[in-house]
């Protein structure tokens, strides 16, 4: 599974910033709310956070396409850990996959910080994972990830909307386009 991710993200570790910058030609972020606004306060706003969510994925994926779902555990060892209680029980069939040394890679880590990717495999289907949305959008989870199990798309979930590398900028700018009323005012984009 995700054999192809050093052909469509080379030299990059599952790290969403990190992608974000890397990939910026072929990356687009939508807020979850208008006007930027980054947390639901009721029923109704829940409601279009998830909404656009299960729209953007539904534009990426076919109904019950096997998509990955990337989760990230996090120690000051090597070893591979999950102790989110909220993951075990949202994705319970995850495996490691990778374990990226955080202090290697960013300077705001001065003690040994290690992320361990885990990987499960999703039929996709509208609402397959409001759970998991829903829990990032009051941020209890983060860096989490939707993946194409041939890594031509991936969605990164955070609290406030989610971020989209597509598998070109022509494919980027067909999506901002449609969906051009989800993105933030800033020349920058975030």
């Amino acid at each position: 599974m995700l054999d192809s991710w050093q052909d469509w993200f080379p030299n990059c570790e599952p790290v969403a910033h990190q992608l974000r910058q890397a990939f910026e030609d072929r990356w687009v972020r939508f807020h979850s709310l208008p006007d930027s606004k980054r947390y639901p306060e009721n029923e109704a706003e829940y409601a279009m956070v998830l909404e656009r969510h299960n729209r953007i994925l539904g534009e990426l994926a076919q109904d019950d396409e096997i998509v990955a779902l990337l989760t990230t555990g996090y120690s000051q060892t090597a070893a591979p850990i999950r102790l989110e209680a909220e993951l075990l029980e949202l994705d319970p069939r995850a495996v490691p996959w990778r374990t990226v040394a955080m202090h290697e890679q960013d300077s705001n880590f001065g003690e040994p910080t290690f992320w361990h990717v885990f990987v499960s495999q999703q039929r996709w289907r509208p609402g397959l994972l409001n759970g998991l949305v829903r829990m990032i959008a009051d941020d209890k989870l983060a860096n989490i990830m939707i993946v194409a199990i041939d890594c031509r798309w991936l969605v990164h979930p955070y609290d406030g909307g989610m971020d989209v590398i597509l598998d070109s900028s022509a494919a980027r700018d067909r999506l901002k386009a449609r969906y051009s009323q989800w993105l933030s005012a800033r020349a920058d984009g975030l």
